[in-house]
């Protein structure tokens, strides 16, 4: 139900114009004879729309709307006016009218343009109020949350992003997701973007870096949206707290390991000596299978890996190890039913269990059956 004050100094005009807004039941209709009975109502009493009248004794419907609008009141404001008054429809509408109507004519087509009008402003209305509390509840929301549009550019930073990178919501809407990731290049963003399309939601564990050149592990979950027909991508990062002590850094790895649950690639994280301390459920299914002979047991990364590249693959674990670094290679590692399949991964270190680094490695495209008779070392 629509809520409308109509003012006019005209009995019967608001009779009839009561009729003729109620008639469909889809609004209610209060009326006033004048300005200042109208603000009067309004002191106890809020409204969808307001409908007035221009020409009235004492305050006209200008001035009317003018106090209306200094008083904080920005509900939808529709004017009548006569034929023949287009400075009162400029005046109006530099004042901050929503709509006018003139009167006269046919009486129908006038009403019909009035009932338009009234739900036209009341929807406007109320989309952009649940806009706003959308964007105040996304700026002070305690998580760091970016928008990037399709190409990887920063459309948008709340305060919380703002914070943890250690720039300015100028600063960072001037940056490239790049720029915070090296991994995410414009081509693998592309690659991205594609596959984030037809999944909706993924989740990836990024290595963020601030503005001072700091790097922060971080899970990112990333969703995707339109907006007036603009394709954009929302991530909400969930970054680790620097003092909670082993506690929160257990909780952040626990919180990590169920977001790793949700990516539709492999996910695992290895000791510096090959051992897996963690299988997201899509690798687990790849190393283990559906019915797995030895739940529980222990797996080494190079036990599954293609025999050709354990040399090179124990030189990568050693530089990411020692130098923090990321790196995107091809990989071929052995499915549960002996077929090698080859995949193209990036390795990077993340905190592990008390404290001790461990590689994490993340495909980056889907997995397919390799079918060359040698595989690319990593």
């Amino acid at each position: 139900m629509i809520t409308v004050l109509f003012v006019d100094d005209e009995p019967p005009l608001l009779d009839v114009s009561r009729l003729y807004l109620e008639k469909t039941g889809e609004i209610k209709v209060d009326t006033c004879y004048s300005a200042e009975q109208a603000l009067e109502v309004l002191r106890g009493r809020v409204y969808d729309v307001i409908i007035s009248d221009y020409e009235m004794p004492g305050m006209d419907g200008i001035s009317f709307l003018k106090t209306v609008r200094k008083l904080g009141i920005d509900t939808p404001f529709i004017i009548f006016t006569g034929r023949g008054r287009e400075h009162v429809v400029i005046e109006a509408l530099n004042s901050g009218a929503d709509f006018y109507i003139q009167k006269g004519g046919d009486p129908r087509s006038q009403f019909a343009e009035l009932i338009h009008s009234v739900k036209l402003a009341a929807e406007r209305f109320r989309r952009e109020g649940a806009l706003q509390v959308t964007r105040y509840s996304v700026e002070r929301a305690g998580i760091p949350i970016l928008c990037f549009n399709r190409r990887g550019n920063v459309v948008y930073a709340n305060t919380s992003a703002c914070a943890a990178l250690g720039y300015s919501s100028r600063e960072l809407c001037l940056l490239h997701a790049a720029d915070l990731d090296p991994f995410l290049s414009p081509s693998e963003w592309s690659h991205f973007v594609d596959r984030l399309e037809l999944h909706e939601k993924m989740t990836l564990h990024l290595v963020m870096r601030t503005k001072s050149g700091q790097d922060l592990p971080v899970p990112v979950s990333f969703s995707w949206g339109e907006f007036r027909g603009r394709a954009l991508v929302f991530a909400y990062a969930f970054p680790p707290g620097g003092r909670g002590g082993d506690d929160a850094r257990e909780r952040m790895r626990s919180h990590q390991h169920v977001l790793a649950d949700a990516i539709p690639g492999l996910y695992l994280e290895v000791s510096p000596a090959g051992e897996i301390v963690f299988l997201n459920s899509t690798a687990r299914d790849f190393v283990e299978g559906p019915c797995p002979a030895d739940k529980g047991k222990s797996i080494n990364l190079f036990d599954i890996a293609v025999e050709g590249q354990h040399g090179s693959l124990a030189e990568l674990l050693s530089r990411i190890e020692m130098g923090r670094r990321r790196e995107c290679v091809e990989l071929s590692l052995i499915r549960h039913d002996g077929v090698p399949c080859t995949f193209l991964i990036r390795a990077g270190s993340c905190p592990g269990p008390r404290g001790v680094e461990v590689t994490f490695f993340l495909e980056v495209t889907p997995g397919v059956p390799s079918t060359r008779e040698s595989h690319s070392s990593p």
